[in-house]
């Protein structure tokens, strides 16, 4: 285990500040500045020194002296909050509100930490990190070496999504996408589809590599025949399916699956008629050409719930007993079979046939 970095004591700050330790004290206890006896310029030159010292309360001692704040961070690795990343976010942030509010906790939104080459640095200066009683983070990919360190320091955290990054034991939740796809793909079987193409967008996270995982296992099996197609041929899709006689595309999201559509259908492919197409993701709200799209439905608020149940477990157990607990859980997607998988028979015709 990684050596703990030294705390910066309630003394030095006081000496850098030419303030008394009781003074500190209550800077660090009156975060909303309602003690009328501290002087701002006070406690602006503490709060100066505390940024030059990076001290750090220390969380552990805080909850054994009964002093816990009731405060859950959370902490995005990405933009949360814009247009394209709502879907993905929405349901998480709603999950992690209600299930704060049923407990009576507040949840404290880190957002000062810049998003620089497309991610956040969780102990960047300006991180009000322990402020906390723990955090709950999100992000379609981790830095390993701040997930090293928050399990070395025994800060309660957990992870939502399975963490590979590392090999330290980040606490976790997760979607199982493994068991529904297998389900979807035997679905689509069952309704005589024996050729399909898998459209992914080459990513290499967890749940990508889980999902195309599945895609290959099945093919290997022989339960249902795959080409796998990177995002960047999309327009090569109808010549595929042609060339293979595929006629089922499956994306790895709903979004892919509009571009997908689109290029089929440019190129005179009828959808689902002549070419079935599916999701392996949520799809609830998504519709194709009229029909809703078959897919999953990912319980995003059950996860975050269940996320922020495991953290509280977290913090009312002593560290060195957190290897006796389930910290790495998973919730199973279900499947959504919609209406764009459609039946073949020996006598459907090819895709680019004429019936």
């Amino acid at each position: 285990m990684a050596p703990k970095p030294r705390r910066v004591t309630q003394r030095e700050i006081a000496e850098l500040a030419g303030v008394s330790q009781t003074t500190v004290s209550v800077v660090l206890n009156d975060r909303d500045g309602s003690n009328v006896r501290i002087p701002d310029a006070t406690r602006a030159r503490v709060k100066d020194a505390i940024e030059k010292l990076t001290y750090v309360a220390d969380p552990a001692a805080r909850r054994l002296a009964g002093l816990d704040n009731q405060i859950i961070g959370v902490f995005t690795y990405e933009a949360a909050l814009s247009p394209e990343s709502m879907d993905f976010y929405g349901p998480l942030l709603n999950g992690l509100e209600r299930a704060a509010e049923r407990i009576g906790w507040d949840l404290l939104f880190f957002t000062s930490s810049p998003v620089e080459n497309g991610t956040r640095s969780l102990f960047h200066r300006k991180t009000r990190l322990r402020l906390t009683d723990g955090c709950v983070l999100l992000g379609q990919q981790m830095v390993a070496s701040e997930l090293e360190r928050l399990v070395a320091e025994q800060f309660p955290f957990v992870a939502i999504g399975r963490r590979d990054e590392t090999a330290a034991a980040v606490p976790y939740v997760a979607i199982d996408y493994v068991t529904p796809t297998a389900a979807l793909i035997d679905q689509a079987a069952a309704a005589g589809h024996q050729q399909a193409l898998y459209v992914h967008r080459g990513r290499d996270t967890p749940t990508a590599r889980d999902r195309r995982g599945a895609v290959e296992a099945a093919s290997a099996e022989g339960r249902l025949a795959f080409l796998l197609v990177g995002e960047e041929r999309i327009g090569d899709l109808p010549r595929l399916a042609r060339a293979t006689g595929a006629t089922l595309i499956i994306a790895e999201d709903a979004f892919l699956i509009e571009d997908v559509v689109h290029a089929l259908s440019a190129a005179g492919v009828s959808v689902p008629d002549e070419v079935s197409v599916a999701a392996l993701g949520e799809v609830r709200g998504h519709r194709i050409e009229g029909r809703r799209l078959a897919g999953f439905h990912v319980p995003r608020e059950q996860l975050a719930a269940e996320a922020l149940d495991l953290l509280q477990l977290l913090i009312g157990t002593e560290p060195g007993e957190w290897t006796d607990l389930d910290t790495q859980r998973f919730l199973v997607a279900g499947v959504e079979p919609g209406e764009t998988i459609i039946v073949r028979t020996p006598e459907s015709p090819a895709p680019g046939e004429e019936a």
